[in-house]
């Protein structure tokens, strides 16, 4: 009866160190190209149940290239698939100046028209690039990051 249960408990052990090991994060990935978030999905397919919405610049663990255009990930404890086109090994940060305005331009809290303002920025003011949305970039000004039509941006 001794050997059944250490024989069990052995099995056991094994079992959840595969699993665990099935979801080990090797690298650090990061939301790119999307306008304001991405879908963390149970399964790798874009009908799967969503369990989550991943804010744009988020840092996520990658697990694994699932193929079918999938990354395996862990957010924020919750592991599930994203599309692999929205997810970079790195978040690059590129220098910028604003320009095409009379003035300043508007920091907002959010990719939108509509967001709530930040701060001014001027024109001719130098900014950092996070990353990219399809109207907006984030962008980080006097220590504050938020959002900037790219219209107004000139990268380096």
């Amino acid at each position: 009866m001794k050997k059944f249960f250490a024989l069990t408990i052995l099995l056991t052990c094994l079992l959840t160190s595969t699993a665990l090991a099935a979801n080990n994060i090797v690298a650090t990935y990061f939301v790119v190209n999307c306008r304001e978030s991405i879908t963390l999905r149970a399964e790798p397919s874009v009908y799967a149940r969503e369990l989550a919405q991943i804010p744009l610049g988020q840092a996520v663990g990658f697990i694994a290239n699932v193929g079918n255009g999938f990354c395996k990930i862990n957010y924020d404890g919750l592991v599930g698939y994203a599309l692999a086109e929205y997810l970079a090994p790195q978040q690059s940060t590129r220098d910028a100046t604003i320009v095409n305005c009379r003035e300043s331009v508007t920091l907002r809290e959010v990719p939108s028209v509509y967001g709530n303002e930040l701060a001014q920025i001027p024109l001719g003011a130098r900014v950092r690039v996070h990353s990219e949305g399809n109207e907006f970039y984030e962008v980080e000004y006097r220590g504050i990051v938020g959002f900037v039509l790219k219209t107004y941006v000139a990268l380096d």
